[in-house]
């Protein structure tokens, strides 16, 4: 799907469904984990979802509360950019965080646990998204 030829309309239906579904209010996400979660259709280049609920895997960056949690999505394709942390997961397979695309999200868009980072890889993450973000510091 191209960034002109997205279902929004689809999206909408599934969105609807996510903010009255209960089920996964029940869920418990840590920090370093990494879980489906259903992202939707999003404008532009920022990451899609894909398949039938628009999931794709994040990982949990910061928890807040039991509701609503820091995440980065994550691709299969390695990148060197500034903002992409590259990384192979327990699985054997290519993954970088995009911590560009740093968002809020809450429990409600939560669909299934796939694994947990190791330390070292999750301290990596955060030690280059502060650094990320100090850089973006604004000029005074």
């Amino acid at each position: 799907m191209d960034e002109f030829n997205k279902d929004f309309d689809k999206w909408n239906k599934v969105k609807k469904q996510l903010n009255s579904n209960e089920d996964n209010v029940n869920f418990y996400p840590k920090e370093g984990q990494v879980w489906f979660c259903s992202v939707g259709v999003n404008i532009g280049y920022e990451q899609d979802g894909t398949g039938r609920i628009f999931e794709r895997p994040v990982l949990v960056v910061k928890k807040f509360n039991n509701k609503m949690y820091w995440v980065v999505p994550l691709s299969t394709k390695h990148k060197q950019y500034d903002f992409y942390f590259n990384f192979v997961d327990p699985n054997g397979q290519k993954a970088s965080a995009i911590l560009a695309q740093l968002r809020l999200l809450s429990i409600r868009r939560f669909i299934r646990d796939m694994y947990m980072i190791s330390d070292d890889i999750f301290e990596g993450i955060l030690v280059k998204l502060r650094n990320f973000i100090n850089k973006s510091k604004p000029r005074f």
